[in-house]
C-alpha cells in the first residue's frame, strides 16, 4: 500500500493538533473557550478551516518517476 500524500498527512496532523489545542484551551481557560462557543459545532467549524487551509497551503512533494 502506498504512504499518503504529504499534503493530506499535513491536514491530517494540523487537525489533529487543533483538537488538542481546543481540548487544552478548554482545560486552561475555560472562559476562553466557553466565548468561543458562538454555537454547538463551531469547534469542529474551526478545525475544518485549519485543516483546509494547512491542505490548501501545503505544497506536495512529488516522487520522480522511474
Amino acid at each position: 500500500m502506498n504512504a499518503p500524500s504529504s499534503t493530506i498527512t499535513a491536514a491530517a496532523l494540523s487537525g489533529a493538533a487543533a483538537g488538542v489545542a481546543l481540548i487544552i484551551l478548554a482545560i486552561a481557560a475555560p472562559e476562553i473557550y466557553l466565548k468561543l462557543q458562538l454555537y454547538p459545532g463551531a469547534e469542529a467549524h474551526l478545525t475544518t478551516l485549519i485543516m483546509a487551509a494547512v491542505g490548501y497551503f501545503k505544497k506536495e512533494n512529488v516522487l520522480p518517476l522511474k
